[in-house]
């Protein structure tokens, strides 16, 4: 996966706001480049696992679990396509906002290009990927408890296929393997999801951690400017005009 920050017009910005001195945007363009490929990364890994937990429900025997868990499975691949979607679709604005502002700046100077990247109202692209993260984390932990549920209905089904043979038989039939190994698939399913939900629950508290981080510093950045504007103004007034001494 391509380095964002090397992208020919993102790489441009960053450097063009590090020789205008904009410290304060040029700290939010490369956080932002910085979070987009970790989730991208993140949201490859987390395909991959899919991959696996699918290859896992096509080995669960009971025909109607494994149908119930197939429907999960393809739930939840939606959910990481549609999460690659979004990090897509704010990835591409980034760098036709990124082209923008360049030629913002050569158009018009340092304080429109400045004006510019506030325009791009980073803080306020993490508040939103925070809030998705966190629905789509939500509803993979509700699918881990589904999961679960079944886990528990198929002890159920055990308990009842024993007493069915004590009364048949008249002794306890051993658990048939296939209940076994379905219990067991389960169980590692359950996990998968679990650890699903945890990495979209760490996304959306990485985004939220983030945004907080750029508003503390831009309020910092604000203070400073208005500490500077009064003490050049204090500055200004103590210094009192020269007495001139009119000669006799």
């Amino acid at each position: 996966m391509s380095n964002l920050k090397e992208h020919p017009d993102v790489q441009e910005l960053i450097d063009t706001l590090d020789k205008n001195g904009l410290e304060k945007e040029k700290a939010e363009v490369v956080s932002l480049a910085d979070y987009i490929m970790d989730m991208e990364k993140t949201l490859s890994g987390m395909l991959v696992e899919m991959q696996a937990m699918r290859n896992e429900v096509n080995l669960i025997h009971n025909s109607t679990l494994r149908a119930k868990c197939g429907r999960l499975v393809d739930k939840a691949e939606n959910s990481i396509k549609q999460a690659f979607g979004v990090v897509r679709s704010i990835k591409e604005k980034f760098i036709e906002s990124a082209k923008s502002a360049i030629q913002t700046f050569k158009d018009k100077g340092r304080d429109a290009l400045q004006k510019a990247v506030n325009g791009m109202k980073i803080p306020e692209t993490l508040d939103k990927l925070k809030s998705f993260f966190q629905r789509v984390s939500k509803s993979l932990e509700q699918d881990a408890k589904q999961i679960e549920l079944m886990r528990s209905e198929l002890n159920k089904s055990k308990t009842h296929f024993k007493n069915f043979g004590r009364a048949l038989f008249g002794r306890e039939v051993k658990e048939a393997e296939y209940v076994k190994r379905d219990k067991g698939l389960l169980s590692s399913f359950r996990k998968g999801y679990e650890k699903l939900s945890k990495g979209f629950a760490n996304m959306s508290q990485k985004a939220s951690d983030l945004a907080d981080k750029l508003r503390y510093e831009n309020i910092k950045s604000s203070v400073k400017k208005d500490l500077d504007f009064l003490q050049g103004k204090s500055d200004g007034q103590s210094k009192s005009a020269p007495i001139v001494e009119h000669s006799r």
